[in-house]
């Protein structure tokens, strides 16, 4: 028979895990479904296209968010403000919006607040101090664990753009010096590659189209990455732009610089593998060695030692 913390567990991963498959669902083949409703042989209606759609996602994700949207109308314009720039930075992961994150943030919340009064429940345990402390961790743990994942994909994206800086700016720098516009150049890092960086590149693109200017558009990529290497390119771009300065010797120099700090990571990288590969020695790999090694003689110096106490 299962205890009932496993089955509190089990009961809270399930709801979790529905939550997060119904926010996280979106309609595959978006752009198809829409081309054949334009083009097929007999027109669809707009109810005939929603009713085509699964459950999930014309009952179940419009319900689950309509409630998540309720609890932000708790927090104060600064913090989600604070927090939209926080999914900029993270790329706007699941297409969340703030006011979706904030509900996330409550459900997270109050699933490991059941889970806690779940276990409290079945297994007939009091509401002690030790409970009402563990009851807080609890709460506290799904209170900050969206905080947490949003965090991780923040460092993730900007280490993802730092990598593919250096390249992306090689291939700016040879577009530029072949005769293409600055533009031009960015078209060609987004046709050949589709990272972070480059699609951060087409948003560029796409601002300039609908008629902002190159140094707004790039301002705006510096503030959305957030990335110490995207803002020195950009102030020398626009700097290059005021100053009338040759564009294509500014994104040489750029390069060159972007290469050799990419080299000295590397290297800070490789001179910090000795300090963190400590640990797993000490407390895994050493332990694990003189089980090996002395385990065999333990039986015997117990023996012995059992003999000379009596």
């Amino acid at each position: 028979m299962l205890s009932p913390i496993i089955i509190s567990i089990l009961v809270s991963l399930s709801i979790l895990l529905f939550f997060v498959g119904a926010v996280a669902l979106r309609p595959s083949g978006e752009l198809q479904e829409r081309m054949e409703m334009y083009s097929g042989s007999a027109p669809i209606t707009l109810e005939q296209h929603e009713l085509q759609q699964p459950f999930s996602q014309r009952v179940l994700r419009p319900m689950l968010l309509r409630g998540m949207r309720i609890f932000s109308w708790l927090l104060p314009n600064k913090q989600l403000a604070k927090l939209h720039h926080r999914l900029m930075m993270a790329g706007n992961p699941g297409a969340l919006t703030t006011a979706d994150f904030v509900g996330l943030k409550a459900w997270t919340t109050l699933i490991m607040a059941g889970l806690f009064f779940g276990y409290i429940y079945l297994s007939a345990a009091g509401l002690g101090v030790f409970s009402v402390i563990v009851g807080t961790v609890f709460v506290g743990i799904g209170f900050l664990l969206p905080d947490i994942w949003l965090s991780s994909r923040i460092s993730q994206r900007r280490l993802a753009i730092t990598n593919a800086l250096p390249d992306a700016l090689d291939m700016l720098t040879i577009s530029v010096e072949a005769g293409l516009s600055f533009e031009q150049g960015l078209t060609e890092i987004v046709s050949r590659w589709n990272h972070e960086l480059a699609r951060e590149f087409r948003r560029v693109l796409y601002e300039v189209g609908v008629g902002k200017s190159r140094r707004e558009a790039l301002e705006r990529l510096s503030q959305r990455t957030a990335v110490a290497d995207v803002l020195s390119f950009v102030t020398a771009v626009n700097h290059s732009e005021e100053l009338g300065t040759s564009l294509a010797q500014v994104l040489n120099v750029q390069a060159q610089e972007l290469r050799i700090r990419r080299r000295q990571r590397a290297q800070e990288a490789a001179n910090k593998v000795p300090i963190k590969i400590l640990f797993p020695m000490v407390f895994l790999i050493f332990p694990a060695m003189f089980a090996v090694i002395l385990g065999p003689g333990v039986p015997r110096l117990l023996r012995a030692l059992g003999a000379i106490v009596r």
